[in-house]
């Protein structure tokens, strides 16, 4: 059978002069295509394996590259033509550089340290280490922020309108996440300052409003009732002893309601207008309030964001890193050091990037300086020529997920204009014909190409032709559902619908391919998953499998590792099993 997208394979493989930016559809082979693509670069073109560089998202996937590559380059090392650079290969293998964006990024680092200004050794804290070194830094951050004359005033008052310092603490981590963004995004322009507002005049529209009561005509009617709040809230003004006090009962005004309560025969004005008078006075007790409470934020955020970044150059002279400071570091060190773009441009001759589209802006950054050497010095990196053959990009814009680490469809859409010759892998060697008809039909009417958001759909050719028996594809929840079900109800209709389609496969005997045997089988309850975006479906989902006989196994991963108990307790363990470790 010829593939539609033969000629792009064959490209993709031999055309190893050609710096390609290709787009790879769900199941579509691209692992294969980059094998073959490094195999080409070491067994034709004479690249050493040493000499080229893959950047995978996980090391799931570095690992199955690294392993695919072996595969390969063993069974060259039996062929005369190819034998001795197989060879060679396997003897790079272990050493190259095949693996994430971070652990390429480590590496950088770690063969240039003194030009990076970092220790000769460095630590690179995983996940539940960072997690425990900022509850540190924020012990000591808060602190300091309660200690500091110079941000006392607006941290009392944002704290009087609500704020409370877990919500400094969020600050903080989010700050953390892109520190580096922090000079040219958050500590620009002039100092924020704290202007005091006129309180008075809110108060005196308040004390007007109240003399409205003399309308009302029955003292139990509920809109007279929201005049004893108003009252209430005048009288806590009129006893509070400070500014900040004062401020804090003027929020309680903002959040007063007066809809639609009260009765129209009960008031001698139009009822319509007392409400409307009575928003009217909360609404701009409310624009009051936010505006102060935003200077105060502005202020906050800029105390914090600076003592994010005094962290982060703490991290980079103790040389004790986490994942996003290796990435900032090599990315600062390729932009102002010549030398060592020209020696990571003879080091690392072919670029190689996998799953492009949910990866840290950073990674393109890295990967055209690297490609330029020294003439790779221009401010933005969009403004680098990219030498012929040098970088090879792999992703898909339909699977870009993963926007808590940066990735932005933007970001690619902008790689792919910039990086070398658009290529297409459509063929989908996983789903069968009728699964892959639904898709097309289905996301070719969805996606719509619109200019820098989203490029347009790309359909899949099948090659699997044969199927089972049931049904490809069930779409279930089709049919509305009467009017007036809350979201309990909904997802007990749901899991339901759920539970009963896979109890009439089980039943009916609806097949799969089984890729062992190579044969169709019927299916078995290990054959089935539920996919769910959250555990809020997940007790539904039990109830109805239960009441369906279909027994099953819950794997719903949690946040356990970040409870304060586990990390104490790993902590713990790290101490017994390193007793040197501080």
């Amino acid at each position: 059978m010829t593939l539609a997208d033969k000629p792009e394979r064959d490209r993709i493989t031999h055309d190893t002069a050609a710096t390609l930016f290709v787009n790879a559809g769900a199941g579509s082979g691209k692992t294969h295509a980059l094998v073959e693509r490094v195999a080409a670069l070491v067994l034709t073109d004479g690249v050493r394996l040493a000499n080229v560089a893959a950047v995978t998202f996980t090391e799931k996937a570095g690992a199955e590259l690294r392993d695919r590559l072996r595969a390969t380059f063993e069974g060259k090392a039996r062929e005369a033509g190819t034998r001795e650079a197989a060879n060679e290969a396997l003897d790079d293998l272990d050493g190259a550089a095949i693996g994430t964006l971070h652990a390429f990024a480590q590496r950088i680092l770690a063969e240039h340290p003194i030009e990076a200004g970092l220790p000769p050794i460095i630590e690179v804290m995983d996940e539940v280490g960072s997690s425990v070194a900022f509850d540190e830094r924020w012990a000591g951050l808060q602190t300091a922020l309660l200690d500091d004359d110079s941000v006392a005033a607006p941290l009392l008052v944002a704290l009087q309108l609500g704020m409370e310092l877990k919500h400094v603490r969020s600050l903080a981590l989010l700050l953390g996440n892109d520190w580096d963004l922090i000079d040219e995004r958050v500590l620009v322009g002039p100092e924020p300052e704290l202007r005091w507002p006129d309180i008075a005049a809110i108060v005196d529209d308040a004390r007007r409003f109240v003399g409205e009561l003399r309308h009302c005509r029955v003292e139990d009617d509920k809109l007279a009732a929201r005049f004893d709040d108003v009252v209430e809230i005048l009288t806590a003004y009129d006893e509070a002893v400070d500014d900040e006090s004062r401020l804090g009962v003027v929020r309680q005004l903002g959040e007063l309601k007066f809809g639609r309560i009260g009765r129209k025969e009960n008031w001698l004005r139009p009822i319509d207008e007392i409400r409307t008078q009575g928003n009217d006075l909360a609404a701009a007790a409310k624009q009051l309030v936010d505006a102060v409470l935003d200077q105060c934020l502005r202020i906050i955020t800029r105390w914090v964001a600076r003592r994010v970044v005094e962290a982060a150059e703490i991290r980079r002279r103790e040389g004790k890193l986490e994942f996003h400071d290796l990435l900032v570091l090599s990315r600062d060190l390729l932009r102002r050091d010549a030398g060592v773009r020209a020696a990571l441009h003879d080091s690392y001759q072919r670029l190689l990037l996998d799953e492009f589209q949910d990866t840290d802006p950073i990674q393109i950054e890295l990967a055209i300086r690297i490609c330029a050497g020294a003439d790779g010095a221009a401010a933005d990196w969009r403004d680098i020529d990219v030498p012929d053959g040098r970088l090879f990009v792999v992703g898909d814009a339909k699977q870009s997920i993963y926007r808590f680490r940066r990735a932005d469809i933007r970001n690619y859409l902008e790689a792919q204009a910039h990086v070398g010759e658009a290529s297409s892998l459509t063929t989908n060697f996983r789903s069968v014909e009728p699964i892959l008809g639904w898709v097309n039909h289905v996301f070719g009417t969805l996606i719509t190409p619109s200019h820098g958001q989203q490029p347009e759909y790309v359909p899949l050719d099948g090659v699997r032709s044969e199927t089972g028996s049931g049904a490809a594809v069930t779409v279930l929840g089709a049919a509305a559902h009467q009017d007036g079900l809350n979201a309990a109800a909904l997802r007990e209709h749901e899991a339901r619908d759920v539970a009963a389609i896979i109890r009439q496969m089980l039943d009916e005997g609806w097949t799969v391919w089984d890729e062992q045997a190579e044969a169709w089988r019927p299916a078995r309850r290990d054959d089935i998953a539920i996919l769910v975006p959250a555990r809020t479906s997940l007790p539904f989902l039990e109830d109805a499998l239960d009441a369906a006989a279909v027994p099953y196994r819950a794997e719903a991963s949690s946040l356990v590792y970040q409870a304060a108990e586990v990390r104490s307790l790993l902590a713990a363990a790290r101490a017994v099993a390193d007793a040197s470790d501080a």
